[in-house]
């Protein structure tokens, strides 16, 4: 119920922007997020995009409960990497980089052993590590079997040319071709959000502003650490669009 009503949210806020004058150039999501965009962008029906949304919510939920998610600080990426792989050939139990939110925040994904593992590797090496309450092993090998399912849903949804600019966090790039947009989406899943790399990317494209969509500013303040000569803001952050138009 939740993700079909943030998704739902979102658009809305979307559909008023736009009839104020507001219309992304390039548009892309975290995670559940690019199913949104997908819907922004024309790419697939409102009604289509639900149906997306619940099928992978559903999936997900039944299919990840084995695992769990941990963010960890201040420890580098390749770093980072490296404890999971070792920890997972250790364990014989998945455990891997999920999404790199910042340079010096990211999550990983697997087994609840895996974590703690890890979580004492990044202690050693002066970083935290802070568990997530979240219901599964999300972008893991444990959501292989959900992504099976899931595909196979995606091929009765038609996908369609977009109507504006999509970026896929998979591909790392400007997708416009429909079936290869579908294509991106059925690997979403068990792959790697790197959010850092797609921020630099829109920022060598021109991007030179980003607007989170939503009631949430997470995503926004992300944008900064990131990037912080842009400009970034939320409509989370504002009691009417109105005062938001004149801040971007």
């Amino acid at each position: 119920i939740a993700q079909p009503a943030i998704s739902t949210v979102s658009l809305a806020y979307a559909a008023v922007l736009n009839d104020l004058g507001v219309i992304s150039e390039i548009s892309l999501g975290h995670s559940l997020g690019e199913v949104t965009a997908i819907i922004y962008c024309g790419i697939v029906s409102f009604e289509d995009g639900i149906k997306i949304i619940q099928k992978r919510g559903e999936v997900m939920e039944r299919e990840g409960k084995q695992g769990t998610m941990m963010a960890v600080i201040d420890i580098e990426s390749k770093i980072l990497e490296d404890m999971c792989k070792n920890v997972s050939q250790e364990i014989s139990e998945p455990v891997v980089v999920a999404n790199i939110n910042t340079q010096n925040q990211i999550v990983i994904s697997g087994s609840k052993d895996g974590m703690k593992k890890v979580a004492q590797l990044v202690a050693k090496n002066h970083g935290r590590g802070i568990p997530l309450r979240v219901g599964g092993a999300w972008h893991s090998p444990y959501l292989n079997n959900a992504a099976e399912e899931f595909n196979i849903f995606l091929d009765t949804i038609q996908f369609n040319k977009p109507t504006s600019k999509f970026y896929s966090i998979v591909d790392q790039k400007v997708l416009d071709d429909g079936s290869v947009i579908k294509n991106s989406l059925k690997h979403q899943m068990l792959s790697q959000v790197n959010w850092v790399s797609a921020i630099k990317n829109l920022k060598a494209l021109g991007c030179d502003t980003f607007l989170e969509i939503g009631p949430s500013k997470i995503l926004k303040d992300l944008v900064l650490k990131i990037v912080p000569d842009v400009k970034s803001e939320s409509t989370a952050l504002f009691a009417d669009l109105e005062t938001l138009i004149q801040n971007i």
